[in-house]
């Protein structure tokens, strides 16, 4: 074999070699694992990228020609932010915590990789583009959300409302990002809480407002018993007054009967000495009328003793002449008078 042959088998073989190669290292299969997603587009030699197809995983784009793919996650991510000065609607300032879970939309993969994540010369994990387009687009709103959110309310009623809170938040987000291609999957407030020195003022006026609490619960207790004494003592009062009116009222109804019977008595001895009195006077009358109807009778009487006493010379006569006299007689002293 002459040495021509040798050196046009050898470039062929060079040649051949250097275009395997070649064809090698421009052709490629773009594989695509399951929550990913795949922005397949080409990259020529010479001229402009073009976009090819979106492939979701789990796929591949086979064997093809200079084409390329950037990665993007789909599923879920979890962003957590710290505040240290949110300002309450009365100047308080706040210290919170939100997360954030959030996704990229998968059928809007072209859009976030032309208008949000760009094709970068530089090829990034799907991690780095992931935190890349939260840091330009999703951070700030989401911040200012949670800040607005809070504004709402006073420093010492945030913390009772956070679901309240956790509610705007998210409805802010999902209005803002509405036509993109990041959904907002929730929003949740860890906690609003103000300054270490804002909590240490609360809790020690806290800690007062317990002790004055219970200082009046105290109180309260020291007046109930104080009334429930008074209640006691007022009861045994009363029922020493009504005991003290009852028996005066008996004493004084004893008294009364005690009274009204000796002025019955005394209305009877009056009676009775009316009576006697009056006996007496009646007796008086009748004496009187005795001695007035029998005075002259009596003279006579006497003087009659007298003449009969008298010796006169005895004359008989008879019966019709004496007669007259013995009438006279009885008419004033009765028969029983008579001689």
């Amino acid at each position: 074999m002459n040495e021509k042959p040798k050196i046009i088998f050898v470039l062929s073989a060079i040649i051949a070699a250097v275009g395997c190669y070649f064809v090698a290292a421009n052709m490629s299969n773009e594989k695509v694992d399951g929550g990913y997603a795949a922005y397949v587009y080409t990259n020529p030699i010479i001229g402009s990228k073009a976009f090819v197809q979106v492939i979701n995983g789990p796929g591949g784009t086979g064997l093809v020609w200079r084409q390329k793919s950037i990665k993007v996650c789909v599923t879920p991510y979890t962003m957590t932010e710290s505040f240290v000065d949110i300002r309450a609607a009365d100047q308080l300032k706040m210290n919170a915590e939100a997360h954030l879970v959030w996704r990229i939309d998968s059928t809007r993969v072209k859009e976030f990789v032309e208008r949000y994540g760009a094709i970068s010369e530089v090829e990034d994990t799907p991690e780095a583009i992931a935190t890349d387009a939260y840091d330009s687009f999703v951070k700030q709103p989401f911040r200012t959300a949670v800040r607005t959110s809070i504004a709402e309310y006073r420093g010492l009623e945030a913390p009772a409302n956070i679901p309240a809170i956790t509610d705007k938040v998210e409805k802010i987000l999902r209005d803002h990002f509405q036509n993109t291609p990041f959904i907002i999957e929730s929003v949740t407030i860890g906690h609003t809480i103000p300054p270490e020195s804002v909590t240490a003022g609360i809790t020690r006026k806290v800690e007062a407002t317990q002790e004055y609490e219970r200082q009046a619960i105290l109180l309260e207790i020291a007046k109930r018993n104080e009334e429930i004494q008074l209640a006691e003592g007022r009861a045994v009062a009363n029922r020493i007054r009504e005991e003290a009116q009852g028996n005066l009222a008996r004493a004084k109804a004893e008294a009364d009967a005690e009274l009204y019977k000796k002025q019955q008595e005394a209305a009877a001895v009056l009676a009775l000495r009316t009576a006697e009195a009056e006996g007496m006077k009646k007796e008086a009358e009748g004496r009187k009328a005795l001695n007035d109807a029998i005075g002259e009778n009596l003279i006579r009487y006497e003087a009659i003793q007298k003449v009969g006493e008298a010796k006169v010379p005895h004359i008989n006569i008879g019966n019709d002449a004496i007669r007259p006299l013995v009438n006279v007689l009885d008419s004033a002293f009765g028969e029983d008078s008579a001689p």
